[in-house]
């Protein structure tokens, strides 16, 4: 798989998730919460896996 569609495949399932979130603990505030939440959510993900690879690299 390239970098793109792994990109949109994290981009998809984090905006879900986060939305999922979102209206689990606060129903009272908007999607577009759900949205900021998703994309965080995203963003953790590709910080992660920045920090693992440079962890394996310098073993």
């Amino acid at each position: 798989m390239n970098a793109f569609l792994i990109f949109v495949v994290r981009l998809i399932l984090g905006l879900v998730f986060g939305i999922m979130i979102i209206r689990l603990f606060r129903p009272e505030w908007s999607i577009f919460h759900g949205v900021g939440a998703g994309l965080i959510l995203v963003a953790l993900a590709y910080v992660m896996a920045f920090f693992k690879k440079k962890k394996i690299n310098k073993i």
